[in-house]
């Protein structure tokens, strides 16, 4: 379907070949799952340097809705930015956190709310509830906030759908249960499953996973392990290198990297 590229740890960029079947599974979820309607007007605001535009794009698409294009300027600027999601009535929204943050903050010092918003999803980076994120969302209303959760290798891994009046939110929500068709393992330092509440290292299988590193077969090897529960040859699991744990009500909590690395404006850098 796709190759889009991500530098990891080593700095050398690495091509992520992504299959149709992973996304035909990922767009068929979203459809079924989303709060907004199938046919929502969804504003087109991910470069397409970011896996997250496909989703954006075809999610839109595959259910006959509209795509809101906007310019850079109004990319950059939560202030023109509002006015556009209530000048075309935008439904649907995905957004990394950091223009969350902007767009909330923005939102609430001018008491602006686009009326038509119905879902916001947000990924790439440890989503945040903070104090001006959750009155906004009070001040939206009805608009659902949705956490998902997968590097570039599984597009989207998990989702958390936050539930209750925002001010009740915490304020680093989970990042919730497998999507359909995938499933989550944590793994302690040992490589055995990590009990209810401890840490250890995320691994994903199932519709979620890449095929692997374009042109790159030791690099694919090393992280996309075979998948021994799988009766489907060649199946494999990734390794993410993210800490994270288990709840007790099942969701999964993310609690940083097993390396030095650090996620800004959804890129991955070493610091």
């Amino acid at each position: 379907a796709y190759v889009i590229y991500t530098s990891g740890s080593t700095g050398r960029p690495k091509g992520v070949s992504m299959p149709h079947g992973v996304m035909v599974a990922l767009l068929d979820w979203q459809r079924r799952h989303g709060a907004s309607r199938e046919t929502a007007k969804t504003l087109q605001f991910t470069p397409l340097s970011f896996d997250v535009s496909f989703q954006e794009i075809f999610s839109t698409w595959i259910g006959g809705g509209i795509l809101q294009l906007i310019t850079d300027d109004q990319r950059r600027d939560a202030g023109a930015l509002l006015e556009v999601l209530e000048r075309e009535q935008v439904e649907r929204l995905f957004l990394p956190f950091v223009a969350l943050r902007q767009l909330a903050e923005v939102g609430e010092e001018r008491k602006l709310a686009p009326s038509a918003l119905a879902e916001v999803i947000t990924a790439g980076e440890q989503l945040q509830v903070t104090p001006k994120v959750a009155s906004w969302f009070e001040r939206l209303g009805e608009c659902r906030l949705e956490n998902q959760y997968g590097p570039s290798e599984t597009h989207v891994g998990t989702a958390y759908r936050l539930e209750g009046p925002p001010s009740s939110w915490p304020r680093l929500p989970a990042i919730g249960r497998p999507v359909e068709g995938s499933w989550a393992l944590v793994l302690d330092a040992e490589g055995e499953p990590a009990p209810l509440g401890v840490a250890g290292e995320l691994f994903l299988g199932g519709a979620c996973v890449a095929r692997g590193y374009l042109d790159r077969p030791a690099l694919t090897a090393e992280r996309f392990q075979p998948d021994p529960s799988s009766g489907v040859a060649g199946a494999r699991v990734y390794c993410t290198g993210d800490r994270v744990r288990w709840t007790s009500a099942g969701q999964l909590e993310f609690l940083g990297r097993t390396d030095q690395q650090v996620k800004i404006r959804g890129f991955r850098v070493e610091p």
